[in-house]
């Protein structure tokens, strides 16, 4: 409703004091409707110029609040793990110090080498001797044309090599190794033992050829070490024939050394010839005889 007051002019009756004008009403399509007006944010990383004031607290674990135009999103911090050493990747479940085997020749030795969380890694052998390098097993698999040699894999983890037959030819350096970058290794050495023998005349000096008068006697020691009693017996033979008369029995030294006597009281032509003093098949040595007219 619209009121106005419109004063007078002079002489002019006066109007009344107020006069009320009803305003039309508008038609029906020009009606205004008020709705509420959305909007949509855009999400967006840059901050308002306002930020509002937020208070956080520390806690295990940190929670970050991220800003997204006026509100914030909480978030999880990234985690990261750390890897403890070696032992996220391939390692040696018996430690990776070298270690020390002692194997007696003629006998089949095992060499272990544990390997914990391989996945796809391989696994090979490798021997070092002096300036050489030869290489034995890659993965399953026998590298080296020796026989002998081969990769005796026991579940779940070892990567075992195993040497039949060992001879003094297998002592040395053996490397386990996983294809890594670098690689790792574990460094076994082998030693191996086996009697030693030599055969003295009557003066305790070594020989190896021997010359008697006919009718002479001959006294023959054979000294044998690094012998394992009872199981490396020492033994004469003359040419291919074993001697039980006129030996000594075997006198054991102490500390893995035995002695062993020949005796031929009255040497006759027939007395010459190679003779042998063996440890089993382990090791020998062979003294020519001559007895002279």
């Amino acid at each position: 409703n619209i009121t106005s007051t419109v004063p007078s002019a002079d002489g002019a009756p006066p109007l009344p004091e107020a006069t009320t004008v009803p305003s039309p009403e508008p038609p029906d399509d020009m009606k205004w409707s008020v709705q509420p007006l959305v909007t949509s944010l855009p999400l967006t990383a840059t901050p308002p110029t306002t930020a509002p004031t937020t208070a956080t607290t520390t806690v295990a674990p940190e929670l970050v609040t991220t800003p997204v135009g006026h509100h914030f999103i909480p978030r999880m911090p990234s985690v990261h793990h750390h890897h403890q050493g070696a032992r996220w990747g391939p390692y040696f479940e018996d430690g990776a110090k070298p270690q020390n085997v002692t194997a007696r020749v003629g006998s089949t030795v095992r060499l272990d080498c544990r390997i914990g969380m391989l996945h796809d890694k391989t696994v090979t052998w490798m021997h070092r001797k002096h300036d050489s390098i030869h290489l034995l097993t890659v993965g399953r698999h026998a590298y080296s044309t020796d026989q002998r040699i081969t990769l005796s894999f026991r579940y779940p983890n070892n990567w075992r090599l195993e040497i039949k037959y060992v001879t003094r030819r297998d002592e040395g350096h053996y490397e386990c190794q996983v294809a890594t970058h670098p690689p790792r290794v574990k460094t076994v050495f082998l030693k191996v033992t086996a009697p030693e023998v030599v055969i003295m005349d009557e003066n305790s000096h070594e020989v190896s050829e021997r010359y008697y008068k006919a009718g002479s006697a001959v006294e023959l020691t054979c000294l044998a070490t690094q012998v394992e009693e009872p199981g490396d017996y020492v033994s004469w033979r003359h040419g291919d024939v074993t001697l039980a008369k006129g030996i000594s029995t075997n006198v054991s030294l102490g500390a893995g050394s035995v002695a062993t006597t020949l005796t031929v009281d009255h040497a006759l032509k027939q007395h010459s010839g190679n003779y042998t003093c063996a440890v089993g098949s382990l090791a020998s040595a062979t003294v020519a005889v001559h007895i002279l007219n």
